[in-house]
């Protein structure tokens, strides 16, 4: 069985919402079929070693990174979700505060104009975390950030 995880980055970005109490990271794909295949693999993962990582970079950049844990995983296809590039905005520096007391969300959706707000539809049921991290590009060196650093190769 491989452990290998086949690193999606065909998303457009992320966008921040409120569910209650938390914050959603919403991934936006303008592909509708992408987005529903890739929603029916994550709804099945299971929220105890299901993985969500920022990667703070240099330049006020950020990449995110998210994947269940293929070790432990009982699917037989290993998904994982990577954008480099994002900038540091005033929309992540507003939910960074609120997302290290409390773990996001996970949400996949579509827009048909990523630009327009109005187009979006949500795919994906919410997704819990268990295992939620802000590093730095340079914690990519541990041992405990292996698949994070994979996707950041697989670029």
């Amino acid at each position: 069985m491989s452990f290998e995880i086949d690193w999606r980055k065909n998303f457009y970005g992320i966008s921040w919402a409120h569910e209650k109490d938390r914050i959603v990271v919403s991934i936006v794909f303008e592909d509708k079929e992408e987005a529903a295949e890739i929603s029916k693999n994550i709804e099945n993962w299971s929220d105890k070693f299901t993985r969500l990582t920022i990667i703070e970079k240099e330049e006020d950049e950020f990449a995110l990174c998210c994947y269940q844990d293929p070790q432990v995983s009982k699917s037989d296809k290993h998904i994982g979700l990577f954008r480099t590039g994002m900038r540091q905005s005033s929309g992540y520096n507003q939910v960074k505060p609120i997302i290290e007391e409390k773990a996001p969300l996970l949400q996949i959706a579509y827009a048909a104009d990523a630009i327009d707000i109005t187009t979006y539809e949500e795919i994906s049921k919410l997704i819990p975390i268990r295992k939620f991290r802000i590093i730095n590009e340079k914690d990519l060196k541990k041992q405990e950030y292996y698949y994070e650093k994979m996707s950041t190769l697989s670029n």
